[in-house]
């Protein structure tokens, strides 16, 4: 299922110190430093908890609603201030959670919300910017 992801991870003093060392030694842009840098490191500790995708599949009524194939639906997705989050702007979702695994129960909860709210809502009842949520969570989900 392609998507496409945004990912900003926190930069801890080790990332830091690391490519500013390259930058001055090197004479790299900041840009290339940060790279090396996160590369280095993720070869050191292996990939960050958030490295693997939230799956954005959801239930409502009793039915499976899945992400349809080759739907743009960017993600944005980082870890701040110790929370991890997700932010789907095409959709309105934004959600937040202490571990990963109550973030992607948050996603969940959240996007069954979202469809009950708009996908199921009769257009005269929803404003123009709300009818713009309705139709591109139609487009971007469908029963399983």
């Amino acid at each position: 299922m392609p998507a496409t992801f945004e990912r900003t991870f926190t930069i801890d003093s080790d990332l830091a110190r690391r490519a500013d060392r390259k930058m001055r030694r090197y004479g790299m842009s900041l840009a290339d430093a940060m790279e090396w840098a996160c590369m280095l490191i993720i070869e050191q500790r292996g990939l960050p908890d958030f490295a693997t995708p939230i799956v954005l599949d959801f239930h409502v009524d009793g039915k499976l609603m899945r992400r349809r194939r080759g739907a743009a639906l960017p993600i944005e997705s980082c870890i701040e201030d110790g929370l991890y989050t997700v932010r789907i702007d095409k959709i309105g979702l934004d959600a937040f959670a202490a571990t990963r695994a109550e973030l992607a129960a948050e996603v969940q909860n959240q996007l069954s919300m979202l469809w009950k709210e708009y996908a199921l809502a009769d257009d005269s009842e929803l404003t123009a910017s709300a009818q713009q949520v309705k139709r591109n969570l139609l487009a971007s989900f469908e029963e399983a």
